[in-house]
């Protein structure tokens, strides 16, 4: 079966034959299979040079990605001409934008022709073709020469079937390229997580006798009437229990991770440890509302779920503008087909920027105010998860971020400890 119609029997082989090496060109990045490519069309083509561009969206530009290398081609990457803005024009942005191929044996007399094209670099015979990657425009790819008169007419349609292949080893290109980023991406996430793992641990060691050698500074300051020293041990107190928070948090994401983070569920009634934690952080500059039921059971560990509880409460406190505060609303649901219990934290902070929601709850993932680790929302995620629930963001009509914490409702005749 014939590779293309309108090509020759000579021109056939040719074709087969670069075909055949475009196919065996080793798959590593895009630049330095485009680099590749550009130097195999030259030699087949004898051409003095051979770009293969490709379209760079934030700058609305087409950049030879891949270029031969020849004297021409290094003059044209020196003179800043491998990259062609649209709107300059130029035969090869016009071959991008129609998808048709266009030939040229008189480069200098074509007006339509960049001047740098024309007078810079002394091209005087053209072939650019569309180079599409699975279906979608993504460049051109073009050949030039220095001599008038170069290419014959069976060269276009030799060309353009080589761009065919040319998009596929591209493509090919592109899943290498990718799958090598995302593998260093995880083996570097990999040796994070051991690290802080490791830290956290010892931190945890350190942290302990630190604490209790704090309180024993307290009790002696509160003995002796030493009010300076009791205020500003309060302040070491307090740091303490926020850096005690964070290695328990680091602990509890390795332990996630690892499959070995165990719940204790028991019956409780949501509502009351709802309005429990929120006497405990609520403060009259960052006041706390509860909005709940008369009660909510669920089956839960009440030290896995006051975490969250505390995680999302802090969270909106830091956000929510002086004397605002926090609304924490507290009712079942019906959801899916199943009823559930819901716990809705409100703020009336700036709200969340769209650019950050989608990887909102990913670990180490912090907006540009954002103060620790950014794993909070991470955790909390994951043990919502595992009690059957979720955690999500919801969509406000209103200023503010609301997080919502759903629960499975606890199905009646269970021995409901929570109510004795």
């Amino acid at each position: 079966m014939a590779l293309h119609p309108s090509l020759g029997g000579h021109r056939q082989e040719l074709l087969f034959d670069t075909l055949t090496r475009l196919l065996a060109l080793p798959a590593t990045t895009v630049e330095d299979t485009l680099r590749s490519v550009s130097n195999l069309v030259g030699a087949v083509l004898e051409s003095d040079k051979v770009d293969a561009f490709l379209l760079e969206a934030a700058s609305s530009s087409l950049v030879a990605v891949g270029t031969s290398d020849t004297p021409t081609a290094r003059r044209q990457q020196a003179l800043g001409l491998d990259r062609l803005p649209l709107a300059n024009g130029g035969r090869t942005v016009e071959v991008f934008r129609s998808g048709e191929p266009h030939a040229c044996n008189d480069v200098a007399a074509d007006g339509e022709e960049l001047p740098g094209l024309r007078e810079a670099l002394q091209i005087r015979s053209t072939i650019a073709v569309p180079l599409d990657v699975r279906g979608q425009r993504r460049g051109v790819l073009q050949v030039a020469s220095l001599a008038p008169n170069r290419y014959e007419p069976a060269d276009v349609p030799f060309l353009a079937a080589v761009a065919g292949w040319v998009g596929v080893v591209t493509h090919r290109a592109e899943l290498v390229q990718e799958a090598t980023e995302a593998a260093a991406q995880r083996a570097r996430q990999r040796a994070a997580e051991e690290l802080v793992a490791v830290v956290a641990h010892d931190l945890r060691n350190h942290l302990a006798p630190l604490a209790t050698r704090v309180f024993a500074l307290m009790m002696r300051a509160e003995r002796d009437g030493r009010d300076r020293d009791i205020g500003d041990l309060k302040k070491v107190q307090a740091s303490l229990r926020r850096l005690e928070q964070v290695t328990t948090n680091l602990l509890d994401v390795e332990r996630i991770e690892r499959g070995l983070f165990l719940l204790k569920p028991e019956p409780i009634d949501l509502a009351r440890l709802v309005r429990d934690t929120a006497a405990l952080l609520s403060t009259p500059e960052h006041p706390v509302r509860v909005k709940a039921a008369a009660s909510a059971p669920v089956e839960a560990d009440p030290d896995a779920i006051r975490q969250v509880l505390e995680n999302l409460l802090h969270n909106a406190g830091k956000h929510a503008p002086e004397g605002l505060g926090t609304t924490i609303s507290v009712a079942q649901e019906r959801r899916e087909g199943s009823d559930c219990v819901t716990v809705r934290v409100h703020d009336a902070g700036p709200g969340i920027a769209p650019e950050l929601v989608p990887k909102l709850f990913e670990r180490f993932s912090m907006g540009p105010a954002s103060h620790g680790l950014g794993l909070g929302l991470y955790l909390a995620r994951s043990i919502a998860q595992a009690h059957g629930g979720t955690l999500t963001l919801e969509d406000l009509e209103t200023s503010g971020a609301c997080f919502c914490l759903a629960l499975p409702l606890r199905e009646p005749g269970h021995d409901d400890e929570a109510d004795r």
